[in-house]
C-alpha cells in the first residue's frame, strides 16, 4: 500500500509484488490486474477493491478465510470470556 495515499497503486504492486507472490507477472498483466480490481476508477485499489481482486484470482483464499474467521471469533469468545 502507498503509505501517503492509503491505497494499492501500480507502483506499490510493483514493489510488493513478490511480496503477494506475484514477482513472475509481467508489468502489462500488473497494469491489467490494477484495472480489473479498480472498481471505482480511480486508478488504484482501495482496500475493499484489492481484497475482492484477491478472491476472484485466487478462489483457495476464500477457504482459507473461512478458518481465519473461525479462529477469530473463537478468539474474541475467550477474551469475552477472560474478561467477565
Amino acid at each position: 500500500m502507498d503509505k501517503d495515499k492509503g491505497v494499492i497503486t501500480l507502483e506499490s504492486l510493483r514493489s510488493n509484488s513478490a511480496l503477494l507472490g506475484l514477482q513472475n507477472l509481467r508489468d502489462d498483466e500488473l497494469v491489467s490486474m490494477m484495472r480489473e480490481g479498480d472498481m471505482d476508477g480511480d486508478g488504484a485499489l482501495n482496500q475493499m477493491e484489492f481484497c475482492v481482486l484477491m478472491f476472484r484470482l485466487s478462489p483457495e483464499l476464500m477457504e482459507e478465510s473461512w478458518i481465519w474467521l473461525e479462529h477469530a471469533m473463537q478468539e474474541e469468545q475467550d477474551n469475552k470470556r477472560r474478561q467477565s
